[in-house]
């Protein structure tokens, strides 16, 4: 990877659907890779990942497969001094970012 992006993703919902998620592939919807498991409780899933691109958009198709989940991404490149926080529901996006 020449230029990772460092990403933490946060998944709320019910029990039932979080767990779901987190036995899902949806590690490679994201192109995700080293994943790391942050939380696991029985209503939210949160890991940290590398990606070798920016996640919003990919996120907000993953979420249209989840529409009762909320996903939360918080997104970083540190080569290209941007930060981000995205939340995506049901197929709608909103984002932001900085460069710094």
């Amino acid at each position: 990877m020449s230029n990772p992006w460092s990403n933490r993703l946060t998944v709320i919902g019910s029990k039932r659907q979080v767990q779901r998620f987190r036995k899902s592939n949806w590690n490679t919807s994201l192109c995700a890779r080293h994943c790391e498991l942050l939380e696991n409780s029985p209503t939210r899933f949160a890991c940290e990942f590398k990606t070798e691109r920016l996640l919003p958009e990919s996120l907000r198709k993953l979420s249209r497969r989840w529409p009762r989940l909320t996903l939360l991404l918080d997104f970083e490149s540190e080569t290209k001094r941007i930060k981000g926080l995205a939340k995506a529901k049901a197929g709608e996006l909103e984002h932001c970012e900085i460069n710094y």
